[in-house]
């Protein structure tokens, strides 16, 4: 059974039957969809039927945040209709924070994740393979990271580019957050990397990537004979400094040696004394690989992550 409702000047199915296989999805998946959103603890300060002032038009999406600065649209058919992709665009350019929620499968199109990225786009990954985070907003570059989408390494530099040229944009706690989703999805896109956790904390200090190697290969990380490297980020104006590095080596010695690489990405660069902090500890089997602004855009635009990465394992490991 079906009816046809006009939402915003385009004409849809609406689909009342109970969703199955093979039958496309409707008003009444959409709706089930939000009203999931709304019911979790994450989904309390949405607001829905609000419609938004957009200027040259006007739009009513599944849901605004009470505070007006995000909107919640849920995506469930295979291609995301032309009127929505012009709104989101119309949002973005007025700070309003596009937050979409879809299936895993849509973030394996290449033409949304490109669409996403333009609009600075969050996501909820309504079929997440991790139960816990099916309904919990992510930076789309971590959500990409966190279900291990492999895109090509043309996609990789467009996506790295657009986020790039904003890395700089928002609040401290954007910025920082913008970083860590930049680098969780470069790191995840290595052939012998795996993201398995972002913002890691335990009972005494907060990682913000650990990855895992998860392939043999010839690389120099694999001669550490350990599972995991750890990651820290820092996008602020001043450099990192000699405690920055410090608390960076002391979490390695404290992984009971399952990590002996730590990398330490600084856009404003590193001080003397961090970078001679780091010697000082030469001696033992650990390292930590200093990455400035000039390097991780050599990492961002290589053809090969993994190989781009590895020089400046190996420069970090002989100095």
């Amino acid at each position: 059974m079906s009816s046809t409702t006009e939402v915003e000047g385009a004409l849809v199915d609406e689909i009342v039957d109970e969703p199955s296989r093979g039958r496309p999805v409707g008003i009444v998946d959409v709706d089930a969809a939000a009203e999931r959103i709304y019911a979790s603890d994450k989904g309390q300060d949405w607001a829905p039927d609000v419609e938004l002032d957009l200027g040259s038009k006007r739009w009513k999406p599944n849901a605004v945040s009470k505070d007006g600065r995000r909107l919640l649209y849920v995506f469930l058919p295979d291609q995301l209709p032309r009127f929505v992709r012009d709104r989101l665009d119309l949002a973005a350019q007025m700070g309003i924070k596009p937050t979409l929620a879809l299936n895993l499968a849509s973030l394996f199109k290449p033409e949304i994740v490109e669409l996403l990225v333009g609009v600075d786009a969050d996501v909820i990954v309504l079929d997440d393979y991790d139960t816990t985070k099916q309904l919990t907003p992510r930076p789309l570059l971590a959500a990409l990271a966190d279900v291990e989408v492999p895109v090509s390494p043309d996609l990789r530099r467009s996506v790295a580019s657009v986020v790039w040229n904003r890395i700089g944009d928002g609040t401290a706690h954007e910025k920082g957050q913008r970083l860590e989703a930049l680098l969780a999805f470069t790191f995840a896109q290595a052939r012998d990397l795996k993201v398995v956790e972002r913002n890691y904390r335990n009972e005494t200090e907060e990682i913000d990537l650990v990855l895992q190697i998860d392939n043999f290969s010839s690389r120099v990380w694999q001669k550490s004979g350990v599972p995991f490297i750890l990651v820290e980020s820092k996008n602020r104006a001043d450099k990192a400094s000699q405690p920055m590095v410090s608390s960076l080596i002391t979490k390695l010695q404290t992984k009971r040696g399952t990590a002996r690489i730590a990398v330490l990405v600084s856009l404003a660069g590193f001080t003397d004394d961090a970078r001679m902090q780091e010697l000082r500890f030469s001696t033992q089997e650990i390292c930590v690989v200093m990455i400035d602004r000039s390097q991780l855009e050599s990492i961002l635009s290589a053809d090969d992550v993994d190989e781009a990465l590895e020089v400046l394992v190996r420069q970090a490991m002989l100095r």
